[in-house]
């Protein structure tokens, strides 16, 4: 859950609540043996120096140290979170400031970790669910039992919990997890960084996309969970009504051969755009340019990337799962369909062409939801776990 691997957003979150409080950024980095054959599960983060280091996003007051800890991948789920734990503990003992509390980001492994270090050097807690670490990690199936084991104990002793949406905090509370413990806290978005960008035609030259019909766009990662195949499926289907559509693929990942060859036997690969995996920054000007994002996603933990799109005016077609049907409150942001239909989602497609979208309306209702507005809420939960110590 840190760059430039992911997370983002947490950096996002660690700019806005550093005025209001110090920080110190810990990132625990699971280090595999130095072989061949484990050489694509390492992790750019475990040659970095030991630290403090510095982030230029972050500036010179907030320290980053990358705590690495030994794992080997087969076992990960076994071992991880008490590796990842060893190494919270032993730089909590070298040292020397007196910190108030712990925020763990992502309830698998450093969920676990931050948890036990609480109990240990009495600090309250407080832990930050994302998605996959309700939505897979705690399955008690058999190869996945001893993370959910840890994964549960963590939330249980994490003097708090935040949850990216209420769906995500529901399916918490039923872990026998008390609702008093769980505040529902979106993810927000920069306003200064994430709006229209000009307009369609001109930013389509200067990205060097077609100028002509219809232009989807989906960014994140190509895994399974994204349900790329369905859009795919989907994006088939709506070229033989509107030839002239075109799909833009932003990012990288384990599916991209499969789904590469997939939009060859659609006959869709010459109108299919894979441009790869684009900073954060460069995101906006991507999503202005395009008519709409098409998230076809089988689970989702909040969906940020929608909020984001809305705020740079272009609407969104989204499967209905996880927190994205509480961001899209009405049929004037976006079009919702079930998951893994990709039929459905070329209707919906066809669709949000034929119909008026008020890009202002977009806009503000994005703009509405930004990290200042989380920031405030995530205070209020570290003021209430510091009066709960005292």
């Amino acid at each position: 859950m840190w760059p430039p691997l992911s997370g983002t957003f947490v950096v996002e979150q660690i700019k806005a609540l550093a005025p209001h409080i110090a920080i110190t950024v810990a990132v625990l980095v699971p280090h595999p043996p130095n072989l061949s054959h484990y050489h694509w599960l390492r992790s750019p983060l475990v040659d970095k120096p030991d630290g403090p280091c510095r982030m230029q996003e972050l500036g010179e007051n907030i320290s980053i140290y990358y705590l690495r800890y030994r794992t080997i991948p087969e076992l990960g789920k076994y071992l991880n979170s008490r590796q990842a734990w060893r190494a919270l503990r032993h730089f909590l003992q070298q040292q020397r400031e007196q910190f108030d509390l712990i925020h763990a980001h992502f309830a698998y492994t450093t969920g676990f970790a931050a948890a036990q270090a609480g109990r240990s050097f009495d600090l309250p807690v407080v832990v930050t669910a994302y998605g996959s670490d309700i939505n897979f990690y705690v399955k008690r199936a058999p190869k996945n039992l001893v993370a959910a084991l840890y994964t549960i104990w963590g939330l249980r002793h994490a003097t708090a919990v935040t949850a990216l949406s209420k769906d995500l905090a529901t399916k918490i509370a039923a872990l026998n997890i008390s609702n008093r413990q769980i505040t529902v806290i979106p993810l927000g978005i920069d306003e200064k960084k994430f709006f229209p960008r000009g307009e369609k035609l001109s930013l389509r030259q200067q990205l060097q996309l077609p100028t002509d019909g219809p232009l989807f766009f989906f960014v994140g990662n190509w895994a399974p969970v994204k349900g790329l195949g369905f859009l795919l499926e989907a994006f088939a289907r709506v070229r033989r009504q509107l030839p002239e559509a075109k799909l833009v693929m932003i990012g990288s990942g384990e599916l991209e051969p499969v789904l590469k060859q997939q939009a060859q036997k659609l006959n869709i690969d010459t109108h299919t755009i894979w441009v790869g995996r684009k900073t954060h920054a460069e995101i906006p000007f991507w999503m202005s340019a395009a008519d709409f994002l098409v998230l076809p996603s089988l689970s989702e933990g909040f969906g940020l990337v929608v909020l984001e799109s809305l705020a740079c005016g272009t609407p969104v077609i989204a499967s209905r799962v996880g927190g994205v049907p509480e961001i899209l409150t009405s049929a004037d942001y976006g079009i919702m369909v079930s998951p893994g239909d990709g039929e459905a989602l070329a209707r919906a497609m066809l669709e949000a062409i034929d119909k008026t979208w008020d890009k202002k309306k977009l806009v503000d209702y994005a703009h509405a939801n930004t990290w200042s507005e989380r920031t405030q809420r995530l205070l209020k939960v570290y003021q209430s776990v510091l009066e709960q110590k005292a």
